[in-house]
């Protein structure tokens, strides 16, 4: 009985314990949720139908004088409209004028060489048929007079005498062939150079119209042209450096 009731105590007084452990300890707290931060950026100056497109922009170029800027403010412009004319224009427009107009030129004058080499062409090849046609007929003259001499119709002196006159338009012969050929080797000269010179022009012709675009690409280049349509908010002249005028220009973009 003595123990059951220490036994009793004990257990009595560990209740007891717990019981104050348990009223002292403090009640858990809730935790308050963690709110997601996000970041916050200017305004982009996008326009919200068009990602790529700015809503405003600025252009800065230099200028020779004030009058090359072609647009004030207020000025609505269509996008690839010309703003202003860069420096460096004058040379560039000189060697452009330069190049119109010797490619206005008509072609030159084609060489008269070869109708002149075909001429004289034709004028050894009738010199030579004549000449064939005389020696035909000197040869026929020798022969008979030999003939009749042979006979004693005729003295032999006469057949000498047209021998003589045969081999002579022999060598006429022979100097007409080779007139015939010189004329001939002038000819294809004559026509050689004349396609000699035609692609000479041809060429030359090309390289100024190769000029001539490269010359108007870099004028092209010297010009500040509206990147989008929209109105000329402002104009401000910033500074003056070696002759040329910097220029801002702040465009309010309009879809």
């Amino acid at each position: 009985m003595i123990q059951q009731a220490i036994v009793l105590l004990l257990l009595m007084v560990a209740i007891a314990a717990c019981s104050s452990a348990t009223a002292e300890a403090p009640s858990p707290q809730p935790i308050a949720p963690i709110e997601a931060t996000t970041a916050t950026e200017p305004e982009a100056e996008t326009d919200s139908g068009k990602a790529n497109q700015p809503r405003q922009l600025k252009l800065k170029f230099n200028v020779e004088k004030p009058e090359d800027l072609q647009v004030v403010e207020g000025d609505r412009l269509q996008a690839g409209q010309m703003i202003a004319l860069r420096p460096g224009r004058a040379t560039l427009q000189t060697r452009l004028a330069q190049l119109q107009f010797e490619l206005s030129q008509p072609p030159a004058i084609p060489s008269t060489q070869p109708q002149e080499a075909a001429a004289a062409r034709e004028q050894a090849q009738l010199s030579l048929l004549q000449a064939q046609s005389r020696l035909t007929t000197a040869q026929a003259d020798a022969e008979r007079a030999q003939s009749f001499a042979e006979q004693g119709l005729r003295p032999q002196r006469e057949a000498d005498l047209a021998a003589i006159a045969r081999d002579q338009q022999a060598l006429q012969v022979q100097v007409a062939q080779q007139q015939l050929k010189a004329t001939e080797q002038r000819l294809q000269n004559a026509i050689a150079q004349a396609n000699r010179q035609d692609k000479l022009h041809q060429w030359q012709s090309q390289q100024r119209q190769m000029e001539l675009n490269s010359v108007q690409a870099q004028l092209d280049a010297l010009v500040v042209k509206a990147p989008y349509s929209g109105r000329v908010r402002r104009v401000r002249w910033l500074e003056q450096v070696g002759g040329q005028v910097k220029v801002e220009i702040a465009l309010q973009v309009i879809n």
